[in-house]
């Protein structure tokens, strides 16, 4: 069987047809559904950008306030653990009897921890006291989330779930 010259012109012609459709769908119409993707994508990428540094300025002014809390707390009250001062402040108010669970966990990249107190049948007067220990203490440490529920058998009695931060510098 012989090919033509005409039938092979049709074969050639029809190849590179083919051969154009093909770099066509594969090559450049997704170069251009891209390029017209990263052209939306650009503007709302800008803002993230200026969010993230706007957030890394703030991030900076919270690191020197915080470097500046650290400052105020004496040496002596920085080198105590800090479960040892909330055993004194518990100690000093008279709640020993009362603390059921203290639960630590250390605070993420090391810079101080979570102290999670509970407390039963502790008397207001009491509390009171261990309150305003940590509150007239010179600092690195605060009271983050606090629950009080009366007894339901005895009213005066409270029942007390504390969560505290300490600090380290």
């Amino acid at each position: 069987m012989k090919i033509t010259g005409r039938e092979k012109t049709f074969f050639w012609g029809g190849a590179f047809v083919l051969a154009g459709l093909l770099i066509l769908q594969f090559a450049v119409y997704p170069a251009v559904r891209r390029t017209k993707d990263l052209n939306r994508l650009i503007p709302q990428k800008e803002l993230e950008l200026q969010e993230l540094r706007l957030l890394r300025q703030e991030l900076n002014s919270l690191r020197e306030a915080r470097a500046a809390v650290v400052q105020k707390i004496p040496a002596g009250e920085r080198a105590l653990p800090p479960l040892s001062r909330l055993d004194g402040w518990i100690e000093r108010s008279g709640l020993r009897q009362t603390v059921k669970s203290m639960k630590p966990t250390p605070l993420p990249g090391g810079e101080g921890m979570t102290v999670d107190v509970l407390m039963e049948k502790a008397e207001l007067p009491q509390l009171t006291r261990f309150l305003y220990g940590i509150q007239s203490s010179p600092g690195g440490s605060r009271v983050v989330r606090m629950s009080l529920k009366p007894r339901y058998t005895t009213p005066r009695f409270l029942d007390v779930s504390l969560q505290m931060v300490f600090y380290q510098g």
